[in-house]
């Protein structure tokens, strides 16, 4: 019996020792002050008249260059995910990217409109260590009611209104504790995240539609 428990403890003692050794941030697109501030990247929804329409950057409103004419995302019913992975990854579709946090936007349609409602805490980003540095992309999503709660299913269903954030790597160092002897160090914000919009690839039976409709006014117009 109490070979056993000195097993456990090993055991424990070896998972809080690779937890302590993973990188943190604090996820957020609403950041305000600390390590990686400011951060004020609001998400839009589907640009009207257009909703393959892919927009990335800050809003002209917002310090940035980019013109949104979509609504801010806000209630339960829109879903944000942080992926991230050790800093150097270029392609979005990197297996490397690996899901860290997913949250509900805030409910409300005040100035707080577009921004993530965070976690309590900082959150750990897999395939990263304290100390060291991360890239990142912020995914958001109609998650229908709560029925589509991974990104995979947005893939497999590109009607779904969705989106991401340009990849992204902060300058400020990832928190967390090193393996000992190193101190803790404190997890930053999102430094370099920017607001996005939501896209949505019509229904094929509304592009056919589309199709024919352009191929009968042509028609009209060569009689």
């Amino acid at each position: 019996m109490k070979k056993t428990a000195i097993v456990l403890l090993g055991i424990i003692c070896a998972a809080n020792a690779f937890s302590q050794g993973v990188g943190s941030v604090f996820f957020s697109n609403r950041y305000l002050s600390g390590l990686g501030a400011p951060v004020v990247a609001p998400v839009y929804g589907l640009e009207p008249g257009d909703a393959t329409r892919q927009i990335r950057g800050n809003a002209t409103t917002n310090g940035g260059t980019m013109t949104y004419s979509g609504p801010l995302l806000f209630g339960t019913g829109f879903t944000a995910a942080l992926y991230g992975g050790a800093a150097g990854i270029t392609d979005e579709n990197s297996p490397n990217l690996a899901l860290a946090s997913t949250v509900p936007f805030r409910s409300t349609t005040n100035t707080l409109a577009g921004f993530v409602t965070p976690p309590a805490s900082a959150v750990q980003v897999p395939g990263t260590t304290a100390g060291g540095f991360g890239t990142f992309q912020v995914r958001a999503w109609d998650n229908k009611g709560g029925t589509i709660t991974t990104w995979a299913q947005v893939m497999a269903d590109l009607t779904i209104p969705h989106g991401s954030s340009a990849l992204f790597t902060p300058s400020f160092a990832l928190g967390g504790t090193p393996p000992p002897p190193n101190t803790p160090v404190t997890p930053p914000g999102l430094q370099g995240l920017t607001s996005f919009n939501l896209v949505a690839v019509p229904e094929p039976g509304v592009i056919a539609l589309g199709v024919l409709g352009l191929g009968a006014l042509l028609f009209r117009r060569r009689k």
